[in-house]
């Protein structure tokens, strides 16, 4: 009876991703990439009732995908986003059946029906933790940077030359990814295409999606226009603010490295455990 009811609801499953794909297919965008487990689940999403109802659960990944992207998340990327979760969940689900059907254990399909429900829970833990590495390496090299347009204030550039410079001695080989470089450097060609310093540094603060890159913006716009010894003293202070947030953004990561140091460590002293005592319990049995 089980297997019965196992196959007629994989049977189910299987017609409807055949149906999505054909869907997807005929309606496909040829300037996309397509992909045969994605793009069926983002034309599912891209229904208007469907995604209506979805709206308020996907706030949040919308927020981070929005933080990791310069402060903009479009309707594509968050549905492509979605569509990548429910497609592996889906996946999973079609698996986890036919594996049971199979095999001839239809309690499988069941316990992929739990795997794939938590599918979307792991991408969003993923999500979650690209967020914090991202807001981590701003944080660690931002007081690099002040410490470098210090340098050239006080040799006598003033702001606008000093950001150039440090983008500059940032643009060899693969050093243009790094998040807070970019940010700077689309900031920088929104001033030279004519917008004003305050409104380039509000948007640099803003796409970073750190309070410290905000804190930077606005003590820059705050003492860019008093220069002297005002700016270089308000840069300072902000500079041992930054090294403190530093400090502890990597006595964090060390304290999470130890941690997951700790895990290996203790599989390894229960095995040594497992290979010298079981000789010696088999010593006393005999």
């Amino acid at each position: 009876m089980m297997k019965a009811a196992v196959g007629a609801g994989w049977f189910a499953l299987a017609i409807g991703y055949l149906w999505m794909f054909r869907q997807a297919w005929k309606t496909r965008n040829r300037s996309l990439k397509w992909h045969p487990l994605f793009s069926p689940m983002s034309w599912l999403m891209e229904r208007p009732g469907i995604y209506r109802r979805l709206r308020a659960v996907l706030l949040r990944p919308q927020a981070a995908l929005a933080a990791l992207h310069g402060g903009i998340c479009t309707r594509e990327r968050l549905i492509g986003w979605t569509a990548e979760a429910l497609g592996l969940s889906y996946a999973v689900l079609l698996s986890a059946g036919l594996l049971g059907l199979v095999s001839g254990s239809p309690e499988l399909f069941p316990f992929g029906a739990v795997i794939a429900l938590l599918v979307p829970l792991l991408r969003w833990q993923e999500l979650q933790k690209k967020l914090d590495r991202h807001r981590q390496t701003i944080v660690l090299e931002l007081p690099e940077l002040l410490n470098r347009l210090l340098l050239m204030v006080n040799a006598g550039e003033n702001v606008m030359r000093a950001l150039e410079r440090c983008l500059q001695r940032r643009q060899g080989p693969g050093q243009m990814q790094h998040p807070l470089y970019t940010e700077l450097k689309a900031a920088l060609d929104a001033i030279g295409r004519g917008e004003t310093l305050a409104a380039a540094m509000e948007e640099f603060g803003r796409r970073c999606a750190v309070p410290e890159a905000k804190m930077f913006a606005s003590t820059l716009l705050v003492n860019a226009r008093r220069g002297g010894e005002t700016f270089v003293a308000s840069l300072q202070e902000l500079s041992r603010t930054l090294w403190e947030r530093r400090k502890a953004v990597a006595r964090t990561l060390g304290e999470q490295a130890s941690s997951r140091m700790a895990f290996p460590l203790v599989l390894v002293f229960l095995l040594i455990m497992v290979l010298v005592g079981t000789p010696a319990m088999l010593s006393m049995t005999i």
